[in-house]
């Protein structure tokens, strides 16, 4: 039989992953299990960066709110704001490249160009000396690890809701992994959907595309086949490949 991968995350978030895949003996479908959209309400993200100058430093840990400040920023007073803006620091080249330049300068810790996790950022900001407040724009839906080690660390982070994500069904999520050899779960709360949602003696191989996921499904107890050194289709494709070759040996 053909394996099966399937793809959880959201509709265009890894676009051309069948197309570096398609040279190999596999099917690949797309199942988004989470779509996002804006916040119910704009304004605690805009007066945040209304009054950017009053923050030590912006933390990013995906490329969706580093594109949500983006655009907000467009609409507002991008000029008067690059003027003032603090370091903003960045998890990956991704969420470095949504900004679009509209926040400088940009702080990527080393450990961020293999994929590193929001707990690494965290410790890389209070190493440098970070003494905060710390803007964070972030999902309704967000695991707490990087305000948690700053605010034990010292400083004081404001957190604003930047997007919101909405989950598929149980029964969706039962469905797209039945249909699966491999599962490629994209995010922390796609993951515990689908630990919720998958008996674990019929759970397919599982491929994260990144620490903090692989953690989510660590605490799951579905641990991960394989994890991508960064959440690009180019390093999905990377992972997937290896695991099939394991597979043939």
């Amino acid at each position: 039989m053909t394996p099966v991968v399937v793809v959880t995350a959201s509709a265009g978030a890894l676009s051309d992953l069948p197309a570096m895949l398609a040279d190999l003996p596999i099917m690949v479908e797309e199942h988004p299990l989470i779509r996002f959209e804006p916040p119910a309400d704009w304004s605690w993200l805009d007066a945040a960066l209304d009054d950017l100058s009053r923050f030590d430093s912006v933390a990013l840990t995906s490329p969706r709110a580093a594109q949500a400040v983006a655009q907000r920023m467009r609409l507002r007073k991008p000029a008067l704001m690059q003027a003032s803006a603090p370091a903003v620091w960045v998890i990956g080249l991704a969420t470095a490249r949504a900004l679009a330049g509209t926040l400088a300068p940009v702080r990527m810790p080393e450990h961020a160009l293999a994929g590193g996790s929001a707990a690494a950022l965290a410790r890389a900001m209070l190493e440098f000396g970070c003494k905060g407040p710390v803007l964070f724009p972030c999902g309704e839906r967000r695991r707490e690890e990087l305000p948690n080690l700053l605010r034990t660390g010292g400083c004081e982070v404001q957190e604003v809701v930047c997007y919101r994500s909405v989950l598929a069904s149980r029964s969706e999520a039962s469905a797209a992994a039945a249909r699966a050899s491999i599962l490629v779960v994209a995010s922390p709360s796609v993951m515990t959907l689908l630990a919720e949602s998958c008996p674990s003696p019929d759970r397919p191989q599982l491929v994260a595309i990144g620490p903090t996921t692989a953690a989510s499904a660590d605490e799951s107890g579905w641990l991960p086949a394989a994890v991508a050194d960064q959440p690009t289709s180019q390093h999905v494709a990377s992972a997937i490949t290896g695991l099939l070759a394991k597979q043939s040996r």
